[in-house]
């Protein structure tokens, strides 16, 4: 008796993602996995952030910030300002809007068409019918793989959040050298009359505090055993209000 054979219909070519946007597939296969390592590179990605704004924004000041710092500030250095978290959240969020094209073209031409007929949003995000990746133009005419998709517009989100970062902070010192800022006033240890004058409040660190005075355009860092009372002040630029005394005991600074 002769085996039978079965005739098998040859399988449709399928979309199989280039082997260099792997790192795309592991990173969300272990996301799904592991939902918690999110917020640990949502952590990482805030703390470097802070500690590149937090360099260039006392640089414009003359202060060498890294210098000052312990291991500790490298890793609280995000949690200083909040609009640090609210980039973060927008480069996570532009990188994932301007990806999903690649994403539903990796799941299938099925899942592609029926979400982008079935959801205006899909529309919006993949505007072009379903295309079989083909490659990108460095592989076509240098023979040179280059970086996918999801690397390219990684790589672009995260170098265009490093900017924008760095004029935000620019910014907020040049509005601090033209009389804006947290205006506070000063009183050392061991001394019972406030410092003459108001300071500007550049932000603190585990041993320091950052000071600006406008009158004489200086900045310095005081060691906070030597703080013995910082007063805010409610306004924006009156350094020649008449200072008070200062309590019999001031409270340190931690």
């Amino acid at each position: 008796m002769e085996p039978q054979t079965t005739d098998t219909m040859p399988s449709a070519p399928q979309d199989t993602p280039p082997t260099h946007s792997g790192w795309l597939d592991w990173l969300l296969r272990a996301l799904r996995h592991e939902p918690t390592h999110a917020l640990t590179l949502f952590y990482i990605g805030t703390s470097a952030l802070g500690l590149w704004a937090s360099y260039w924004f006392f640089r414009s000041f003359g202060i060498p910030v890294i210098d000052y710092m312990d291991p500790s500030d490298y890793i609280t250095a995000g949690l200083r300002d909040p609009m640090y978290f609210l980039m973060i959240i927008a480069a996570l969020a532009l990188t994932f809007v301007l990806n999903f094209h690649e994403y539903a073209r990796r799941k299938g031409q099925a899942y592609y068409e029926q979400t982008r007929g079935s959801h205006w949003w899909g529309r919006v995000l993949m505007p072009f019918p379903y295309r079989p990746a083909k490659g990108n133009w460095t592989s076509r005419l240098l023979g040179w793989g280059g970086f996918s998709m999801p690397t390219a517009v990684a790589f672009g989100v995260i170098w265009a959040t490093m900017w924008m970062t760095f004029g935000y902070v620019q910014s907020k010192a040049e509005n601090i050298r033209n009389g804006g800022g947290h205006v506070v006033r000063i009183t050392l240890a061991h001394t019972h009359e406030a410092q003459p004058g108001t300071a500007r409040l550049l932000g603190t660190i585990g041993d320091f505090v950052f000071l600006y005075w406008p009158e004489q355009k200086r900045a310095e860092a005081i060691a906070v055993e030597e703080v013995g009372r910082i007063e805010s002040l409610i306004g924006t630029g009156n350094t020649t209000a008449k200072t008070p005394a200062a309590p019999a005991a001031p409270n340190p600074v931690h």
